[in-house]
């Protein structure tokens, strides 16, 4: 697992020293002005973003009415009566997973890295600090008021403040390979939340009514969410493995 996550050590070098401006450190070391650059892949040859982004606001239209009127009542998770802590909790992790949401998604479209860095860097931090960090951590103070506490929901909080933290500290190392590898990792675990949704709607349009796959959903769908990401990103590595980077996502 350890090999997955983190490859052997290599140089991955910040653009030369007199290098025009906005050039991209290509996995070679060499700066590679953004006028030589492949002209970058139109949005409609990355199939992935458009729905990406359709589901991602789906999923936050669906889940943010409900709290707009801060009443504990209308949650869609169960409240407990004698912890006052967890409904305000529960609020503030779905703000800060809001923010962590609509800040991955553009983080991925290369276009966006190429021709507006600086974008890319703020909309990153913004995803770092504003997001992923303290949504995790809210979910680890929520989990235990919970109805039913999850290990699969405790064990994905964990790797999200990890692989969001090793991501953060290779961007301001410059290692932009190994930035780009824990990155897609923190999206695994970013768009977990997602799943839950999903498999909800599915059963749902398919009007199952039985109980206990519905309990067999309710049960695995915090393991199996960031499971099925991290075995996608995993496929994506591996299939862009020695591209450039100015290429990459």
């Amino acid at each position: 697992m350890a090999q997955n996550l983190e490859t052997a050590p290599r140089t991955e070098p910040a653009p030369a020293a007199g290098a025009p401006r906005g050039a991209l450190p290509d996995v070679s070391g060499a700066a590679v002005p953004d006028s030589a650059a492949p002209a970058a892949t139109a949005w409609w040859r990355r199939p992935w973003v458009i729905p990406l982004a359709v589901v991602v606001l789906a999923f936050l239209v669906h889940v943010w009415p409900p709290y707009l009127g801060l009443d504990p009542e209308a949650s869609l998770i169960p409240i407990r009566p004698d912890a006052a802590q967890h409904y305000p909790l529960l609020v503030a992790h779905i703000a800060t997973g809001t923010i962590a949401l609509l800040t991955v998604v553009p983080q991925l479209w290369p276009r966006l890295r190429r021709r507006h860095p600086a974008v890319h860097r703020w909309s990153g931090r913004l995803y770092v600090f504003a997001g992923a960090l303290p949504s995790a951590i809210l979910a680890f103070l929520i989990t235990p008021l919970s109805m039913g506490p999850s290990v699969g929901t405790t064990l994905g909080g964990v790797l999200w403040l990890v692989t969001t933290v090793m991501g953060f500290v290779r961007a301001v190392q410059g290692r932009f390979v190994s930035h780009r590898m824990w990155m897609l990792y923190s999206f695994a675990f970013a768009i977990n939340i997602v799943w839950g949704r999903v498999f909800v709607v599915v059963l749902e349009t398919l009007h199952v009514q039985s109980q206990w796959v519905w309990a067999q959903v309710v049960g695995t769908a915090p393991w199996l969410g960031w499971v099925i990401n991290l075995i996608a990103v995993q496929w994506w590595l591996n299939r862009t493995a020695g591209r450039p980077l100015k290429e990459l996502v």
